[in-house]
């Protein structure tokens, strides 16, 4: 069930159900009663916010009281400090690990040095992705590692495997992205098992649109982000 959906459903149940919880694990089950599909690994966090709890699942949090009988679907501003609360302990949910993404699954686009690295999930087809690539460029002196995640159109896996399958990856990515120039048919013995691969990746990673990077540092970024953003990204530890 998606998110909003699971929300939506709690929400109309609430009105007749709640439970007192004395604690983490009371709430879960005060939560279980209204939210059946909460999925079991959800963590739930008792915030700095008197009588507030966190509950989040992949990437997306909402918030509840101590006994579960009311749900706050939105975002908490510190307005001392003017910080996001919730993006900023999203970004944290969203971080992965550099050593955790298979880079043989990945080929690489240097551009000047190379020396800082970034990894691109893409679509062949995605326009935010082309747009991404032109970005990057500019940036110069990275290496980027393309993870193709054709999920886009019908043809984005036909067109995923003929890069893949090229001599050289790179450069059929960049005539693809830069001038629209199509690499050659795959040859039928290339079997691309890591587009595949790939899909279920993302799937794990709960990547749901393209484009999505991930910086050295664990940094998770989605989307045409423009050059400044992600200098300022790159520059966090």
């Amino acid at each position: 069930m998606k998110f909003r959906s699971l929300i939506a459903a709690a929400t109309l149940a609430l009105a007749t159900v709640a439970s007192h919880a004395q604690n983490v694990t009371d709430l879960r089950a005060a939560l279980r009663k209204v939210m059946p599909n909460l999925p079991a690994d959800a963590r739930i966090i008792k915030t700095p916010y008197d009588g507030l709890y966190e509950v989040d699942f992949g990437s997306h949090i909402f918030y509840t009281d101590a006994q579960g009988r009311y749900l706050f679907a939105g975002e908490i501003l510190d307005t001392s400090t003017g910080v996001n609360v919730t993006q900023k302990r999203i970004a944290e949910l969203n971080r992965v690990p550099w050593k955790d993404l298979p880079l043989k699954d990945a080929f690489t686009v240097v551009y000047g040095n190379g020396k800082t690295e970034i990894a691109v999930f893409e679509d062949p087809y995605c326009p935010y992705c082309h747009r991404l690539e032109k970005t990057l460029e500019g940036i110069g002196n990275m290496t980027v590692h393309v993870f193709l995640f054709p999920v886009i159109r019908p043809d984005s896996p036909a067109r995923a495997r003929d890069i893949w399958c090229s001599p050289d990856r790179g450069r059929a990515w960049q005539a693809w992205m830069d001038h629209h120039k199509a690499p050659a048919p795959a040859p039928a013995r290339c079997k691309a098992e890591a587009l595949e691969a790939n899909l279920a990746l993302g799937q794990r990673l709960g990547i749901e649109s393209t484009p999505t990077m991930f910086l050295h540092n664990g940094t998770r970024m989605t989307g045409a982000v423009d050059a400044a953003d992600i200098r300022k990204a790159l520059a966090q530890p």
